[in-house]
C-alpha cells in the first residue's frame, strides 16, 4: 500500500520519520510532498527522505492564507495524480485533506492544540488523531467532530524523542562553555493568527532576566528578521544563532533550560525533563495544562511573572527518553485502518 505524508511545516518531519519507518517495515510504500517553508525540506535532507516539492509561503493576511490553501491544494492534487496512493496523512496540514478529497483519497490528520479551526478537517478527514489529554468534551466545545475523534494515548514528541541517538556534537559546534548556562530561546510567531501582542511584552521580560546572568549562553532561533537584534537590546551579551539547522531533539537535550513563545520545544524540554517555560498566550491548550499541572512545564502568563516563576540555573539529572513504540504502532495502525 502507498501511503502519502505531507509535511507543511519543519516539525512535521520528526513526527513523520519514525511513522514512515514502521509503515516500511510493514511492507508499505511512503511517499512525501514538503512545503518549502522553516526548513520543512532542509529537514527531510537532513533525515534522508525523498520528496517532491509542492508550494512554499502564503501571502500575509486571512486572505492570503486562504488563497495558499487552496492554491497548494490544487497544486498537490496534480503532484500526486495517478499516484496510487491509498491514503495520506498530516498534521494540521490544510492543503492536504482538499487535494486528497478533489483526488478521491481518504485523508487522516493530527494535532495537539485544539483551538484551531477544525471545520476544514471535519469535512475533508475520514480521521482526527488527538493525544488524549484533550477530551472528546474538549473537543466538543472546540468544534472537533466527536465522531471523527480519534484519541491517542501520551503525547506526539513521544514519537521521536526516545527514538534514535541524539548528537553529542552540537554542544562543540555551537561553541558552549561547558561552565555556562546554557538557554535555548524561541521568540513567538508574530504573523500566526493565534499571536498575542503580550507574548512580546513578556520576551522582553525574559530577555532582560537571562541579561543579568552572565553565565547565560543564549542560543537565540528568531522566527523572521526583526526579531535577529531582541537580545543585544535587552542586553544579552552571549548569543548564539545557528548558522545551520541542528536535529531539534538533541538541541533541546543540550540545553539547561527551553523557553519558546510557541508550542513544540517547550513540550520537546518538557517530556525530556529539561526545565521548560512557555510564553504562549494564546488560548489555552489541553496538552500544555496538563504538563503544567504535572510540574513539567512552567507558564509564564505575563511579564511580573519572569522573575519568580523563571529560574535561571544549571539542569540537574539527566534527561529521560520515552518509549515511542507503543504510540507509533497506535498512530500507524488508525492510518492503516482510515485506508479502508
Amino acid at each position: 500500500m502507498k501511503i502519502w505524508f505531507d509535511a507543511d511545516n519543519g516539525p512535521h518531519v520528526l513526527i513523520m520519520s519514525p511513522l514512515a519507518r514502521e509503515f516500511r517495515r510493514r511492507g508499505h510504500e511512503v511517499v512525501f510532498t514538503a512545503r518549502d517553508r522553516t526548513k520543512t525540506c532542509e529537514l527531510l535532507d537532513l533525515y534522508g527522505f525523498d520528496y517532491q516539492k509542492v508550494g512554499g509561503l502564503y501571502g500575509s493576511g486571512m486572505s492570503g492564507k486562504v488563497r495558499g490553501t487552496l492554491g497548494r491544494a490544487w497544486e498537490l492534487a496534480r503532484a500526486m495524480k495517478g499516484s496510487g496512493a491509498k491514503v495520506s496523512f498530516g498534521h494540521g496540514s490544510r492543503a492536504l485533506p482538499i487535494a486528497s478529497r478533489l483526488l478521491g483519497v481518504p485523508s487522516v490528520t493530527m494535532y495537539d492544540y485544539e483551538w484551531v479551526d477544525a471545520r476544514l478537517f471535519n469535512w475533508f478527514c475520514r480521521g482526527i488523531l488527538l493525544p488524549d489529554a484533550i477530551t472528546m468534551a474538549r473537543c466538543s466545545e472546540a468544534g472537533i467532530s466527536t465522531t471523527k475523534a480519534v484519541l491517542y494515548p501520551g503525547f506526539k514528541e513521544e514519537l521521536y524523542l526516545g527514538s534514535g541517538s541524539l548528537d553529542n556534537t552540537i554542544p562543540g559546534d555551537l561553541g558552549l562553555d561547558p561552565d555556562g548556562i546554557h538557554v535555548l530561546l524561541r521568540p513567538p510567531a508574530t504573523t500566526a493568527h493565534y499571536h498575542n501582542p503580550e507574548a512580546e511584552v513578556i520576551l522582553d521580560a525574559i530577555l532582560r532576566r537571562l541579561a543579568e546572568e552572565p553565565r547565560v549562553q543564549l542560543v537565540y532561533l528568531p522566527r523572521t528578521p526583526d526579531q535577529h537584534d531582541l537580545p543585544a537590546r535587552a542586553g544579552v551579551k552571549r548569543v548564539i544563532i545557528p548558522e545551520k539547522v541542528y536535529d531539534g531533539p538533541s538541541l533541546v537535550a543540550a540545553m539547561d533550560m527551553v523557553i519558546s513563545g510557541g508550542g513544540t520545544m517547550t513540550r520537546e524540554a518538557a517530556i525530556f525533563g529539561v526545565p521548560s517555560f512557555s510564553f504562549f498566550r494564546g488560548r489555552s491548550g489541553m496538552v500544555d495544562e496538563t504538563l503544567a499541572q504535572r510540574g513539567r512545564l512552567v507558564m509564564l502568563p505575563d511579564a511580573d511573572s519572569v522573575s519568580s516563576l523563571m529560574h535561571v540555573q544549571k539542569k540537574q539529572g539527566a534527561i529521560t527518553r520515552p518509549d515511542p513504540a507503543p504510540l507509533v504502532k497506535f498512530i500507524c495502525d488508525a492510518i492503516e485502518s482510515a485506508a479502508g
